[in-house]
């Protein structure tokens, strides 16, 4: 421990109530700082080529007032810096960026955290759809063994949407203008590998064969047995991968096939998504990738791992 240091933590005994509220801000100010300059050296030193052509030859070119490490290309001759062609470009105050990625693992609404961290609403809001960008993209590469897949549904939404709606605005929180499901719900397909848990979650167009298999085929393993309801979609889907395909009938018997798993999912995800009071359809694969990723980790996520995932993807 440094003389200065000693001479601190003596100090620091001596603050008033309101001195130490002070003092644990600015400390709290400089570890981010000191925490986000750590995650920007890193992303520097993993740079191997340029995000505008993917040439390797990569040299040195100064750096920005801000401190940042520029590159410059040999081969188009373009600059670019560690956020170049990645979901935090161009975005301000990145000492700010962690303590942003933590309000978003503890579920923050938008205004909670534009108080938290001392930031517009707006920027708060376009902070949070930056930092989904990786999340949403995010999906299994592959669900093998039993794969349980269901579909659930959200309530169409044009929150935030002032011209061009395709129906008269509504008060937020208006239920459906018809009983059970209609065209004003929004299918979202869910399939869950029962060994390992790999969730794939996306908005599809409908329920049919088509636009259920562009989500599933892509993923489902040679030796997938797929467990479903009774609907004929998943049928088609299945022959079409070359996948075993067990429909489920309600029965109160044991049995292995079922899709429990992901009818529990499917709960987690409501009762999830109930805080937002309502999410903008167009943003709704942005939450539902924000679902998984919070679904796969828990708390436990270290906000400094989401600006790093964000920085290394381009």
């Amino acid at each position: 421990m440094t003389n200065h240091l000693s001479r601190m933590l003596k100090d620091v005994s001596h603050l008033s109530a309101q001195d130490l509220v002070e003092f644990d801000k600015v400390y709290k100010q400089q570890a981010q700082r000191i925490q986000s300059s750590l995650v920007l050296r890193e992303a520097e030193d993993a740079i191997r080529s340029c995000p505008h052509c993917q040439c390797p030859k990569v040299v040195g070119a100064g750096s920005s007032k801000d401190g940042r490490k520029r590159f410059k290309c040999k081969d188009c001759g373009k600059t670019f810096n560690a956020y170049t062609g990645t979901p935090l470009a161009r975005l301000h105050m990145p000492e700010k960026h962690i303590e942003n990625a933590q309000c978003m693992i503890d579920g923050l609404s938008v205004r909670e955290v534009a108080r938290k961290i001392g930031v517009n609403p707006k920027t708060a809001f376009l902070w949070r759809h930056r930092f989904l960008i990786t999340s949403m993209r995010e999906q299994p590469a592959s669900l093998s063994g039993v794969v349980e897949a269901d579909e659930t549904f959200f309530l169409e939404c044009f929150k935030g949407q002032r011209n061009g709606l395709p129906r008269p605005a509504k008060i937020r929180g208006t239920k459906a203008s018809k009983r059970g499901l209609s065209k004003e719900h929004i299918p979202v397909i869910v399939a869950r590998d029962r060994s390992t848990g790999a969730t794939l979650t996306a908005k599809i167009a409908s329920r049919s064969a088509k636009h259920i298999g562009e989500k599933l085929n892509p993923v489902l393993a040679k030796d997938t047995l797929l467990c479903s309801d009774g609907a004929k979609a998943y049928g088609v889907v299945a022959k079409k991968a070359g996948v075993q395909v067990k429909s489920i009938k309600a029965t109160k018997k044991a049995t292995p096939y079922h899709v429990n798993n992901v009818n529990a999912y499917d709960s987690r995800l409501k009762n999830w998504m109930h805080r937002f009071h309502g999410v903008a359809t167009k943003n709704l694969d942005n939450y539902l990738g924000w679902h998984r990723m919070l679904d796969k980790f828990g708390p436990a996520l270290p906000a400094k791992s989401m600006v790093k995932d964000s920085l290394a993807f381009r």
